[in-house]
This record gives structure tokens, sequence and C-alpha cells, in this order.
């Protein structure tokens, strides 16, 4: 994605967000700032905040999956460890297709993503993919859940 700016059209694009009610209900804030530096294109701080450096859903969706992955209680790993990686970038690109939106989900980028933690740590992408499928899951599951729950509180507030 293009980099973003902190302006009015990055509070738009973050307004828009699929799943952005998920962050607030955890209390997490969700930001922007200006991608250009070459810094990572995305940034989750436990249990506080959300930001990014890119106008990308499948970065955001990443993002999401740390949260979520914290809240679990599984996000024990410090800085870029290919398990928390692989969990967010595996568990964004699935949680993308849960929720019918396949073309932010950029399989093959997830995949270059995952192979190139992966490797590094000498383990084969596949293999990494598996070790932490119970994990991923989990987290997707408990934003879909947390989601739902959400969408159900909103319509009995309508219907009363």
């Amino acid at each position: 994605g293009k980099p973003l700016e902190v302006d009015r059209k990055a509070q738009q694009f973050i307004e828009t967000l699929p799943l952005i009610e998920v962050a607030k209900c955890w209390g997490l804030s969700v930001q922007t700032y200006n991608g250009r530096s070459g810094a990572a294109l995305g940034r989750y701080r436990r249990g506080q905040s959300i930001a990014l450096g890119v106008e990308n859903v499948a970065t955001w969706a990443h993002e999401l999956l740390h949260a979520a992955d914290d809240r679990l209680g599984n996000l024990r790993e410090l800085g870029q460890h290919w398990r928390s990686e692989t969990v967010a970038e595996l568990g964004g690109s699935i949680l993308l297709h849960c929720i019918g939106q396949p073309q932010d989900a950029d399989a093959g980028g997830c995949w270059e993503y995952v192979s190139a933690y992966a490797k590094r740590s000498n383990i084969q992408p596949i293999t990494a993919c598996q070790l932490v499928l119970k994990r991923t899951c989990d987290a997707v599951a408990l934003i879909l859940k947390t989601a739902d729950e959400l969408q159900t509180v909103q319509t009995e507030g309508r219907a009363a």
C-alpha cells in the first residue's frame, strides 16, 4: 500500500477498516503514522494501540491478529519472532478470507512474509504454519466471536 500521512484522509481510512469495532471494544486506539521512513508498515503496542503506516487492509488485519493473540495470552515472544509474525500474517490472511475480502488478504504476500521469517529461523515455511496453526485459528476465532457479539448487541439495541 501507499504510505499514510497523519491527516483527515488517514482518519477516514481508519474509520472504514473492517472489524475496527473489535479493536475499539478491546480498548485499543488505532492511529496512523508517516510510513515513508522505511520503518515497519504497522505496529501493535501490547494492550494499548495499533498504528498503521500504510493504507493496507492486510497490514491492519496483521496487527489486529497480534492484538487477539495477546488477549489470549499467547503473544509471549519479544520483538520480531517467527512464531508471532506467522500467527499475525497467516491469521490476517485467513481473517480477511473469512469476512469476504480475499482480494485484501494478499495470500502471495503472506507466503513471502512467513517464508522470510521461517527461513531466518531455519524452518520450512509450511512447518512454521503448522506449528502455530491452532494458535492462529484461536486468534482469528476470538476476533470473529467478538465481532459477532458486538453485532448482536447492536442489533438488540436497535430492536429495543
